[in-house]
């Protein structure tokens, strides 16, 4: 009974340490690992490749701004990004419209946060799944998170040479 008592208490006392670290690193660190990026077939292959371990106690703002980005994208709506990047080209984000994103990455800067996703659209034959990656970026302005650039690029034609595991 002793023993199992010891044990109880050196783990309690084990997460306790781990949760208060990572509570510590919520803002400095919100990825705790990304390993195995290798394949080089877009700008943002490197960042979307390979395993990502998220910190869980990182603040998520940036990210429910840039998801509410992209549901307006989904839904065909011009969505609007922080004032000073200029007049927004709704042509070009309509035309990259997507059923589906993943984070997969993350890279903090102070007072801007570049998040990158991978994207999935679904044409209109249902057996034909396309994949892109990109980027998305958004800046903190006067105490708030607003978008600041986007950018898609989908694999279609090569998608076999860069990723076959992810085809159908």
């Amino acid at each position: 009974m002793k023993l199992w008592r010891k044990l109880g208490i050196i783990v309690l006392i084990s997460v306790t340490v781990v949760i208060t670290f990572l509570a510590c690193l919520r803002h400095r660190y919100p990825v705790l690992l990304h390993l195995f990026s290798s394949c080089a077939c877009t700008d943002y292959s490197d960042e979307v490749t390979g395993l990502t371990v998220f910190n869980p106690f990182r603040d998520r703002s940036p990210e429910a701004i840039a998801n509410a980005f992209l549901e307006e994208i989904k839904q065909g709506r011009c969505p609007v990004m922080a004032p000073n990047n200029g007049p927004v080209d709704c042509s070009y984000l309509l035309n990259r419209r997507f059923s589906e994103w993943r984070l997969k990455n993350r890279r903090d800067q102070s007072h801007r946060v570049s998040l990158f996703y991978q994207f999935t659209r679904f044409d209109s034959m249902p057996h034909e799944r396309w994949t892109g990656e990109g980027m998305f970026e958004v800046v903190e302005t006067d105490g708030a998170w607003k978008a600041s650039a986007f950018d898609i690029e989908w694999l279609e034609g090569w998608l076999r040479f860069c990723r076959p595991k992810d085809r159908f």
